[in-house]
């Protein structure tokens, strides 16, 4: 390799180092929105948004993997029931984030609010779903829920799947909401 080359080589190297510096500031995520719909201990339904969820395997059973957020009421009935709903949401459901994403279901009457908003729950077995998802996933725990610090990591077991007949039913997803102002860049709710 002639010297010329080898300088070449090593000045490309150089400007690609340069080019990189260390973050704390992962790279934002474009994922799809779900509201996880869980059991209260007096049998009425919750909801929560989750940002944290990915299928993981779909062979002998459809697996997928939860984060979720310890300080809600959702992830204390999760972790009695061992169970929930995740509702694929639609952009239809935009003006319900900041209820059911900034509030807690420790203070406010989700359902009430939900209706103000013109989304009626609607019965499914033993929890209430929101109308109008594009899809909705009804899970089971598997093994140890493991503590991942602000979250716990639970890998769950879909025992159900139902989904929308509406061809038009375009998923939101969490880079809409951040154009739109709702969510931050690290997915909360905006103030």
């Amino acid at each position: 390799m002639s010297f010329f080359l080898q300088l070449c080589l090593l000045a490309a190297l150089f400007v690609a180092a340069a080019a990189l510096q260390a973050t704390s500031t992962p790279p934002l995520v474009d994922v799809p929105t779900y509201c996880m719909a869980t059991l209260n201990e007096d049998g009425s339904t919750n909801m929560n948004i989750l940002t944290y969820a990915t299928p993981v395997s779909v062979k002998p059973h459809r697996v997928w993997s939860l984060g979720l957020y310890k300080e809600t009421l959702s992830y204390t009935n999760f972790i009695r029931t061992r169970s929930c709903i995740l509702q694929l949401l639609t952009k239809d459901h935009i003006p319900l984030i900041k209820l059911l994403g900034g509030t807690s279901g420790r203070t406010v009457d989700k359902h009430a609010e939900c209706a103000k908003l013109g989304f009626e729950w609607t019965e499914n077995g033993r929890l209430q779903v929101l109308p109008g998802c594009a899809y909705y996933l009804k899970m089971s725990a598997m093994g140890e829920i493991v503590d991942a610090g602000s979250h716990a990591g639970a890998m769950c077991r879909v025992d159900e799947m139902l989904v929308s007949t509406d061809e038009k039913q375009a998923y939101l997803s969490t880079a809409k909401l951040r154009e739109l102002g709702i969510i931050t860049e690290q997915g909360r709710v905006a103030e």
